[in-house]
């Protein structure tokens, strides 16, 4: 065996090191990732559990729509994000329009065990129904139905 032999062969060595360390690199960081996005999808899930919600009373008797919901999960909400539909269309729900029922404050947290009022500014009612229904999501995809 002569030297360009020997100089081809190390040539072909260090290139499939080089190869290796490359495609161990791609799968360490696709393994980083996937372990990165289970735990965030862990998280999400865990939050979810914790959390639900009831509607406890509906009053629209005095021509404007009040629903009554109450947080019986043990996670505290925000209340940037719940959304309201009336009749599977959405309905219109500013920082304004989520109060304590109380003293009509405006809530941007939602404790456990906490009662909120949510008045939707404009509401449309699908006349040809008899009934109606009202769903009320929260920011994590929990929700909660009810007919009145």
């Amino acid at each position: 065996m002569g030297f360009s032999t020997v100089g081809v062969q190390l040539l072909f060595f260090i290139a499939v090191v080089g190869i290796s360390a490359g495609v161990i690199a791609v799968f360490a960081d696709y393994t980083d990732q996937a372990t990165g996005a289970m735990g965030d999808r862990q998280r999400s899930l865990a939050s979810q559990m914790r959390t639900d919600i009831k509607i406890t009373n509906i009053d629209n008797s005095s021509g404007h729509l009040h629903i009554y919901v109450k947080n019986i999960g043990s996670e505290p909400l925000s209340t940037s994000c719940v959304s309201l539909f009336i009749d599977s269309g959405w309905a219109n729900l500013s920082s304004q329009d989520i109060v304590d029922p109380s003293d009509e404050e405006e809530k941007t947290h939602w404790l456990s065990t906490e009662t909120l009022k949510l008045k939707p500014s404009s509401t449309q009612f699908d006349h040809s129904l008899q009934t109606h229904s009202a769903k009320v999501v929260t920011c994590n995809g929990v929700s909660d139905t009810e007919r009145f």
